[in-house]
């Protein structure tokens, strides 16, 4: 917290090289040797408790009592937002005390101050922290960002020529608006569709608008948009919703983990291990305890707990555990409530939809939920229980009831659906992650289904009676693993049934990989379609990042084969592929595709020739973002984004977007961010010219959901000028010699051969230099940079200092 003191620095002069009598060269090293340290004062601090980032603070800088250097002071209010549970202190921290003495206030604690970088590094004992603080940020720093209204676009077009000397051409443009303004968030989808026939369709969705509701941790919702699909299925609907959002929860809350309890003998040290990596470590009072704010970032797992006493004595123990997307931390809630009317795209009907969805995590690693759906014609509830069982895996079950008015000729109905769903990743490499059965009665409806068939509608395919879902992966060695995808529906009164399945088995082997897969889908006319197929890969060692792949198929008895050579160039800026193909009825055809990411868009392009047909594809992929200075474009933007602004500056690079350039006005677009959290935007300053100078090239932007933030660098222009400087008999000046501005800022020191490299402003100005007290130990150069010769971004003159006795 302070600095240490030690022998006065001092340099030994002898050293350097000097001419006879000059000692311009011992008075900058005495003026190195003894410049002062900080001063006290209020600064702008950069403060982080245990290693995590809290942000700048404005503080106080006092001497310390010791005299050794400076502290810094610490309020109540300072120590209560960096997470200290105030309630488990000895004594209240006083409110009045504008600077507290850490240690005696707060035992175990400690603060480092780093006046260098401006930094202040606090510890806090675990178990003194309060455990929602983890990964949070307060709610008055997110930012709502700036007025602004962009639009995501996609474009392409094809052009087919038959061999019959007809010819297609198919159009297709999707764009994903939106607007921010006061705190509010208006978002709309539409696309246009331009087939072969000349029929153009337009159609949109999701237009609603959003805000924030940060002490609910949900959001507000109206327009057209979709339910909560936690527990029913997502419909869509047009009205209002309000949802919790898991994002505006701490990093910890997010995702469920096990509780840690037992008891210690002593004040024992606790530390938590996964794969044998420690992830977690606090100190323990004597007595029970319970460790409820883990992090563990899987899907299942085992850990390892190990209890320290104060004599030394080490217990160890372990805690299994899996989970599914059920299941909550305890004590968090998720909750929905929805209410408007039911907007199907088939646009049968639109009766009434209304929702509402809790679901609360409690004790023993179980999670309750429950709802309840209904509408015109239909009444739904839902209540579920899930459990994480540790090493037998997580498990959830759900029970359904459902009455549905059919209308005056299927008359009413009613039955019940029941679902069970199964997580577990094993010691052996498999993972399931995911396993589901779900079985309806013959009365049973969903929501969706019951709109259908009371309106006759025309594929409907009947109610489903089954649904079985799987999803498992299994390593097989070091390099080989096995994954699987499996669905299938069965329906009531019919031998429909529908299934669809993936499994892919993938190998490396002397450095070529083989991928095996066994495919079965659904094509447009819903009848089951089987693909079988092996395909060789291999890196090449010429033209860059290249490789050659060969694969067979085998799809419904239709043989074929087919290889390819892809590649990259300009720093993978351009990706392209050349392929040929050969089927069963020696038919061929070639392709040539190529795409290129630029600063503001991505651009492709492809040709195939084959016996009976010449394609040509032509896509485009962007954003552009209207704000209160101008038009700025970019990369697809995401859910959440940053305007970056370096003042007239343009090409330069950001490092959270590597294909994003600044333009000529000194914007740039950053996609995904992260809303809710710390965003750090980086800039790329390697390539930046020798004129431009950019002080902080970081900045920190805690982004709402849905904001366009804007992260202004502040940027200068200098003239950096390599001045030789010669006394007026023409011999160097002496090195160490001191260079400053009109206003006595020091911008140089002269080196050997009296060479200072200076960076000033572009206008005429003087410079003073002085390497003694002695007036003739001093001169003025007058200087114009813009009149000055330029070499690489440097301007080069040789000036000599004016006799003062003359």
């Amino acid at each position: 917290m302070a600095w240490s003191t030690a022998e006065p620095l001092g340099f030994d002069p002898a050293f350097i090289h000097q001419t006879d009598g000059q000692l311009a060269g011992t008075a900058a090293l005495h003026g190195l040797a003894s410049q002062t340290r900080l001063a006290p004062g209020r600064y702008r601090i950069d403060v982080s408790v245990n290693f995590d980032y809290l942000g700048p603070r404005d503080l106080e800088l006092r001497n310390s009592e010791d005299g050794k250097g400076l502290q810094a002071c610490m309020t109540a209010a300072l120590l209560r937002e960096a997470g200290l549970r105030e309630e488990a202190l000895p004594t209240p921290l006083p409110e009045a005390e504008p600077c507290l003495n850490l240690a005696h206030w707060v035992p175990d604690a400690s603060a480092q101050l780093d006046t260098a970088s401006l930094s202040l590094a606090l510890t806090l004992p675990q178990l003194l922290l309060r455990r929602e603080v983890t990964g949070a940020i307060a709610s008055d720093l997110w930012d709502a960002g700036i007025p602004a209204a962009f639009a995501n676009y996609q474009v392409a077009t094809q052009v087919r020529n038959l061999r019959n000397g007809r010819n297609e051409t198919n159009h297709d443009l999707l764009v994903h608006s939106g607007l921010n303004v006061a705190g509010w968030r208006l978002r709309s989808s539409q696309s246009m569709r331009d087939d072969a026939h000349g029929s153009r369709q337009w159609s949109h969705t999701n237009t609603y608008a959003q805000h924030d509701l940060p002490d609910s941790h949900g959001t507000f919702t109206l327009g057209q948009t979709f339910s909560n699909g936690d527990i029913f299925r997502g419909l869509p609907f047009k009205g209002m919703q309000v949802a919790s959002d898991p994002g505006m929860l701490p990093d910890i809350m997010q995702q469920y983990a096990p509780v840690i309890s037992g008891v210690a003998q002593t004040r024992a040290r606790l530390e938590v291990l996964q794969n044998g990596y420690p992830i977690y470590t606090t100190y323990v009072a004597p007595g029970p305890y319970l460790i409820d704010d883990l992090g563990v970032g899987a899907s299942s797992g085992e850990l390892e707990v190990v209890l320290t006493e104060a004599d030394g004595s080490v217990r160890r123990s372990s805690v299994p555990y899996s989970t599914l997307n059920n299941l909550l931390r305890q004590g968090v809630w998720r909750y929905s409530a929805t209410l408007g009317r039911y907007a199907g795209a088939e646009k049968l009907d639109n009766p009434l939809l209304w929702q509402a969805t809790l679901a609360r995590g409690a004790a023993w690693g179980t999670t309750v939920y429950g709802g309840v759906q209904g509408g015109d014609y239909y009444r739904a509830g839902t209540l579920g229980v899930a459990r994480d069982w540790g090493q037998f895996g997580a498990t959830a079950f759900d029970v359904t009831q459902a009455n549905s008015d059919l209308g005056s000729t299927l008359g009413q109905v009613q039955g019940h659906s029941y679902a069970a769903r199964y997580g577990k990743a094993f010691s052996s490499g498999t993972n399931l992650r995911f396993a589901g059965y779900r079985y309806s009665t013959e009365g049973y409806r969903d929501y969706d289904e019951a709109v259908r068939e009371r309106n006759a509608y025309s594929a409907w395919l009947g109610n489903r009676r089954s649904r079985l879902e799987a999803s498992a992966y299994q390593r097989l060695g070091q390099s080989s693993s096995l994954n699987l995808l499996l669905t299938q529906d069965d329906y009531w009164n019919t031998g429909l049934r529908r299934r669809q399945y993936e499994i892919q088995f993938n190998t490396l082997h002397r450095g070529i990989s083989y991928n095996l897969f066994v495919s079965q889908a659904l094509n447009e006319r819903s009848r089951n379609t089987r693909l079988f197929g092996l395909t060789l890969s291999m890196p090449l060692d010429f033209m860059g990042r290249s490789s050659a792949s060969f694969d067979v198929q085998t799809s419904d008895g239709r043989h074929s084969q087919r290889a390819s050579f892809s590649g990259s160039a300009l720093d993978n800026r351009v990706n392209y592929t050349v392929s040929g193909s050969r089927d069963e009825q020696s038919r061929h055809s070639a392709a040539l595709s190529g795409n290129y990411q630029g600063n503001v868009a991505s651009y492709g392009a492809g040709i195939t020739q084959s016996s009976g047909y010449q394609s040509l594809s032509l896509n485009a992929t962007g954003s552009m973002l209207l704000h209160q200075d101008g038009l700025t474009f970019g990369p697809y933007l995401g859910d959440t984004n940053a305007l970056v602004r370096v003042a007239q500056t343009p090409g330069v690079g950001v490092r959270n977007a590597p294909r994003a350039n600044t333009d000529s006005n000194g914007f740039a677009l950053v996609p995904n961010l992260r809303p809710y959290r710390r965003n750090q935007v980086i800039l790329e300053t390697d390539m930046l010219g020798p004129e431009t100078v950019i002080d902080n090239g970081s900045l920190q932007v805690v982004p709402r959901r849905g904001a366009i933030v804007r992260a202004d660098f502040a940027a200068r222009k200098v003239a950096r000028l390599v001045l030789t400087l010669l006394q007026a008999e023409g011999q160097p000046l002496p090195f160490g010699a001191q260079v400053s501005t009109q206003d006595g800022q020091q911008v140089a020191v002269v080196g050997q051969a009296g060479q200072a490299l200076v960076a000033v402003d572009a206008s005429p100005q003087t410079l003073h230099v002085h390497w003694g007290e002695q007036p003739q130990r001093r001169c003025e150069l007058q200087i114009d940079p813009a009149q000055m010769p330029a070499e690489q971004g440097y301007r080069i003159k040789t000036l000599h200092c004016p006799d003062v006795n003359s």
